[in-house]
């Protein structure tokens, strides 16, 4: 989860592409070729033999899945079928131009096929691979050629290609048991959420610090529990610096109503220590337990607003993709737009880093989301009744104790 921690560096090195595909596109160029090498601790055989896989899943998260195979009508061409989280995301057609194991080199080249889906991933490209034995590993080269269709095209081509080579290169020493261990220990769970709680100890003092962090473990337990509940595989719970928290599935949702009913329950499970909270409650003479319930409630309730990426966002998502995607991305686009004003207006980065992040993705996507099973009537009605019922209930938990404590 060391990726976490790298928001910051990632929005720079997007807004650096950004820059760069500006430049491009002034100058009127339509062709672009992005190389990068990375070094990895594995024989110069072992990376060779990944490479040519023809089934390679790289853990994640979210578990990416490649399927390369033959097609019966022409052996020449490859069907390379690519999976986000068990779910088809598309399907490319390629030929090998050069494949030379004496020069450890790979290069492919996309051809127009009806196979290829969705048809905006059809693009006149080629990316091969070329590798290099040294003394402790193997460097990995890898470029990307393209002819440019979009704007888009010019940033895709350049984060893609960070993307796929560090997949690769963190895939195979995970394999090969020749991760750097510094690396290992900074992805470790634990490492992260002590340093969170130091961000919210710098942020809030350590005593509201251990109970935001106690509110932001119930919740995302919450969300944990659900993701069993409907067969979602639980990657692990997260406590992330400066931001909060996040329960990380290893596997896809099935449908919409599970990720709806994963969104509300995080909310939804820690109804439990709120209201147990509340129930200890006294009087005003208990501005301890009331200052408890008011965070839980708060915190929980702003989780509920209909603002893509929150809980709430994804409630609205899920009922509005089950009647017709194309609502669900404005929707989507709103509430992330939305939570980027608020971060303007109230000046705070904290707030702006991730609903910009999410922003990006969405762009860079073409806004493009796993298409999941819709709700039924029924499911969507119980979502409805369910995320209203808890969302009153936090305002009504929240309203006493303020009045409570004044």
């Amino acid at each position: 989860m060391l990726s976490l921690l790298n928001l910051p560096i990632t929005l720079l090195r997007l807004a650096f592409y950004a820059v760069c595909a500006l430049v491009d596109a002034l100058s009127g160029r339509g062709w672009m070729r992005v190389e990068r090498s990375v070094r990895i601790g594995a024989p110069r055989d072992v990376v060779w033999r990944f490479v040519n896989r023809e089934h390679v899943v790289f853990d994640g998260p979210p578990v990416t899945e490649i399927v390369s195979e033959p097609l019966p009508e022409d052996p020449e061409l490859r069907l390379i079928r690519y999976s986000i989280n068990h779910h088809e995301w598309c399907r490319l057609v390629m030929r090998q131009v050069i494949h030379d194991e004496a020069a450890s080199m790979v290069v492919s080249q996309q051809v127009a096929h009806e196979l290829t889906w969705p048809r905006e991933f059809e693009a006149d490209c080629r990316m091969g691979v070329k590798l290099a034995p040294l003394a402790d590993g193997t460097e990995l080269a890898m470029f990307n050629e393209m002819t440019v269709r979009s704007f888009v095209d010019r940033i895709n081509c350049r984060a893609g290609i960070d993307r796929q080579i560090g997949q690769i290169k963190r895939q195979i020493e995970k394999e090969e048991g020749a991760q750097d261990q510094l690396a290992a220990l900074a992805n470790h769970g634990l490492v992260l959420s002590f340093l969170a709680l130091l961000s919210f100890w710098y942020l809030l003092g350590w005593q509201d610090a251990l109970l935001l962090g106690a509110i932001v473990v119930l919740h995302e337990l919450g969300h944990a529990l659900a993701m069993h509940m409907v067969g979602v595989e639980v990657q692990g719970i997260y406590l992330v610096p400066f931001f909060g928290g996040a329960a990380v599935p290893k596997s896809a949702y099935p449908s919409e109503g599970a990720l709806g009913f994963v969104a509300l329950m995080g909310p939804g499970f820690s109804l439990i220590p709120t209201f147990g909270l509340l129930a200890l409650v006294s009087g005003p003479d208990d501005p301890q337990l009331l200052k408890a319930v008011s965070m839980f409630a708060f915190i929980n309730g702003v989780n509920l607003l209909p603002i893509y990426p929150l809980d709430g966002g994804l409630i609205l998502n899920s009922l509005l993709g089950s009647l017709d995607r194309r609502l669900a991305l404005v929707a989507g686009w709103i509430g992330v737009l939305v939570g980027l004003g608020a971060a303007f207006a109230l000046k705070s980065w904290l707030i702006g880093i991730p609903f910009l992040l999410f922003a990006l993705q969405r762009y860079l996507s073409h806004g493009r989301t796993l298409e999941l099973r819709p709700l039924s009537l029924a499911g969507g009605t119980a979502l409805v009744l369910g995320f209203a019922a808890t969302f009153a209930l936090y305002l009504l938990a929240f309203g006493y104790a303020e009045s409570m404590s004044d």
